[in-house]
């Protein structure tokens, strides 16, 4: 019986290279479909009826600032403050009503 010759292996470096261009051929093939495939038709009067995107940036400042320091509270005594009557005044006059 005659032997086969043996094919000798593939190297490390190659299997790598091999499996490189498999990955990205696998990454590819979606984006490659999705470019082929046809576009839908677009209908006139759909489009007629949308109102017009408005697309605004909206920016918000933040303005940190420190509160005012205040001054402090001085308490200064004075008159009576309870009754009607102002602070300072005589008292009211007075009869016996007598003879």
């Amino acid at each position: 019986m005659t032997e086969r010759v043996r094919r000798p292996r593939a190297s490390k470096r190659k299997l790598r290279a091999w499996a490189w261009v498999a990955g990205a051929l696998a990454f590819l093939a979606p984006a490659a479909v999705f470019g082929a495939a046809p576009k839908p038709p677009q209908d006139t009067a759909q489009e007629t009826d949308r109102p017009a995107l408005v697309i605004r940036k909206i920016t918000r400042r933040i303005v940190i600032t420190r509160p005012a320091a205040s001054s402090p509270v001085r308490y200064v005594a004075g008159g009576s403050t309870s009754g009607s009557g102002s602070v300072g005044s005589a008292p009211a006059a007075t009869s016996t009503g007598g003879s």
